[in-house]
């Protein structure tokens, strides 16, 4: 596994595109699937907070999400993260994924659920995924080193979108308000689906409108960050302030039927069927995030990989089809690192 940075001309097509922005390469308050023996320090402590972050992994598609997950897990460990938080689309609430879960928590800090779209699949509810991943609540808040974090459930019924949900209720707006007023730090917002693009939320303009304003009450140093998976890509940008950073899934990128074909065993294929629709990465795909209050700064240090097999574009996927399309900068098996300058949050070093 490589560490990515990001190059100058790289950086250059994030900035035509609109994404790159200023960013330089480089119901209660619950505490989701926490271990009981490393609660989490909810002062100010050091002036570095560091956690691992991964999403996408679909368990139910691939045929080795253990090994993927396990990955993961060594790899936080050996770093000595802070928290670990995976963003959605995990794995399905059921007896068959309990050695992925085993695997999971192997990690013996705090760790993190956000709810995906698919991990309600084969007619699961939301409820039993809280209680499968031993989570307190479908969206909830918790402390850390200063800095207060915010996870959001975009699965709620409502919208307009056919499909999945990809919706934030009222009940839950209300929540985050609230939530947000009455803990005025520099705060991480976590949800599944982007915030940020027509492949996310429905609402996502009425849930930023809370999060801008955050920004904007006396005292508050405001939102950090926005961090996402579900589309599959990768990307950062800022709007108003707030860095949006999507996380690329740690397996592959959706291709669909009509690119169908063959990267492992063909025996794999047969006990998987939904693999040949993807094109896998030969490594899984993750993050590190440090906030450095004192520096004032937000890194983001990815993974990067290879191709199992033909890429999108060879598949004869049409680069500029779908929201992304399927070239890079955006389809590629890459999580960036990017150092994201954080001005105008206040004073984070007394956070």
């Amino acid at each position: 596994m490589t560490k990515l940075r990001i190059t100058r001309r790289e950086t250059l097509i994030g900035s035509a595109l609109g994404i790159a922005g200023s960013l330089r390469p480089r119901p209660s308050r619950a505490l989701a699937d926490q271990s009981a023996d490393a609660p989490v320090n909810p002062g100010a402590g050091d002036s570095k907070l560091r956690f691992g972050v991964i999403t996408d992994v679909h368990q139910d598609v691939m045929h080795d999400g253990v090994e993927r997950i396990t990955s993961f897990v060594s790899a936080m460990k050996d770093q000595n993260v802070d928290f670990v938080l995976q963003l959605g689309d995990f794995c399905q609430p059921k007896s068959g994924n309990d050695a992925f879960m085993e695997a999971w928590r192997r990690f013996d800090g705090p760790r993190y659920h956000v709810i995906g779209n698919h991990d309600m699949d084969g007619g699961f509810s939301r409820e039993q995924v809280v209680k499968y991943y031993g989570m307190s609540a479908r969206y909830y808040s918790f402390d850390v080193k200063g800095l207060h974090c915010i996870v959001l459930d975009g699965n709620d019924p409502g919208g307009t979108s056919g499909g999945y949900a990809r919706f934030v209720a009222e009940d839950q707006l209300d929540w985050l308000r609230a939530d947000l007023e009455a803990n005025p730090r520099p705060t991480l917002v976590f949800v599944h689906q982007p915030l940020d693009s027509s492949d996310g939320v429905d609402n996502r303009a009425e849930v930023r409108a809370i999060l801008d304003a955050a920004g904007r009450q006396d005292g508050h140093p405001g939102v950090i960050g926005v961090f996402s998976g579900h589309s599959h890509v990768d990307y950062s940008r800022l709007l108003n302030g707030i860095y949006y950073t999507l996380i690329n899934s740690a397996s592959y990128v959706w291709v669909g039927g009509d690119h169908q074909h063959e990267s492992y065993d063909p025996k794999v294929h047969e006990e998987h069927k939904w693999i040949g629709h993807t094109c896998p990465y030969q490594e899984p795909l993750w993050a590190v995030v440090t906030i450095d209050k004192v520096a004032g700064a937000m890194d983001v240090d990815g993974t990067s990989t290879k191709w199992v097999g033909p890429d999108p574009i060879a598949c004869g996927a049409d680069p500029k089809a779908g929201y992304w399309g399927w070239a890079p900068p955006f389809a590629a098996p890459r999580v960036s690192s990017w150092r994201s300058p954080l001005q105008g949050h206040g004073d984070l070093d007394g956070a």
